[in-house]
């Protein structure tokens, strides 16, 4: 396992206390678009191998060929890939909480452009709050390039193409959105190279310094 991946309980928890603020901001981000209550809940973050993430997806939803990702790219001192992955059904579930279509034929023209709008909206909204809390509290700014849909199998060719080629961390959120008629659930993957991963160790360690 790569040194830049040996993070200690402690760090892991000050990474987690950091994403719970991020992921607040963007709870109350989406409940103003939509007008809804939105809740999003956080569990414990998880640390994997980049090479690993294909496989790690795969062991998370049921059907590894029916899902849909938002991924952008961010850049600074913390840089690297974030893509937020959502099974079929939980996208569609997402489909019929924001869509106002009536009619069942309009609903099946326009579905997946719909989908596709919604789920990059979504994307965007949770990413940019949560990399940009991230890079505000370790005292870094970050930039991003557009958010862009994909959809497809989970295999590592698709992974390899989408993600930095020489990424070494991906910290990985099972995030549970409440909204005021049914839960959806996603996984966020923050990926990160070897430099900018070596940076991050180092900030959160002068973040636990400051504060004790």
């Amino acid at each position: 396992m790569s040194e830049c991946l040996d993070f200690s309980p402690l760090e892991l928890d000050a990474l987690q206390e950091t994403m719970n603020i991020g992921f607040g901001q963007a709870a109350a981000a989406l409940s103003e678009v939509i007008d809804m209550h939105v809740i999003l809940h956080v569990p414990k973050i998880s640390v994997v191998e980049s090479g690993s993430i294909a496989d790690y997806v795969r062991g998370e939803i049921e059907d590894p060929a029916a899902y849909s990702m938002v991924e952008q790219f961010f850049f600074g001192r913390f840089s690297g890939t974030s893509f937020l992955i959502l099974p079929e059904n939980e996208s569609r579930k997402l489909v019929e909480l924001f869509s106002e279509e009536s009619e069942p034929e309009l609903r099946t023209e326009y579905h997946d452009s719909l989908e596709r709008d919604i789920l990059v909206e979504i994307g965007n909204i949770i990413i940019g709050a949560c990399v940009g809390k991230v890079a505000e509290i370790l005292k870094d700014v970050v930039s991003y390039q557009p958010p862009r849909y994909i959809a497809g199998p989970v295999d590592r060719e698709l992974i390899h193409r989408h993600l930095q080629a020489n990424g070494c961390l991906a910290l990985v959120f099972k995030t549970l959105f409440q909204f005021e008629r049914q839960d959806v659930k996603g996984l966020l993957f923050l990926v990160t190279g070897d430099d900018s991963a070596v940076w991050l160790k180092r900030a959160v360690d002068d973040m636990l310094t400051r504060i004790t």
